[in-house]
């Protein structure tokens, strides 16, 4: 019951992104970020979101929540 209810928060969580990607501004969309980076890999990621195009950053952003969505649905689907 419980991973049920976690799947669900997640796949909304992936439609939320989608949905910013497609409907959010320029300036929200580059100012979206996981914050400050913990590891190398993290700060070598965030240098290459920063220095991508605004349209580029919502392909991105668009394919995270998608995989997210299409992820957390398998596992509701087939636990």
């Amino acid at each position: 019951m419980g991973y049920k209810i976690f799947s669900i928060i997640f796949i909304l969580c992936g439609l939320f992104i989608m949905w910013f990607a497609i409907f959010g501004k320029k300036k929200e969309i580059k100012e979206f970020g996981s914050g400050i980076p913990t590891n190398f890999i993290d700060v070598i990621l965030m240098m290459i979101y920063r220095l991508l195009p605004s349209i580029v950053r919502k392909i991105l952003l668009f394919a995270l929540g998608l995989a997210v969505s299409i992820g957390f649905t398998y596992i509701l689907l087939n636990l």
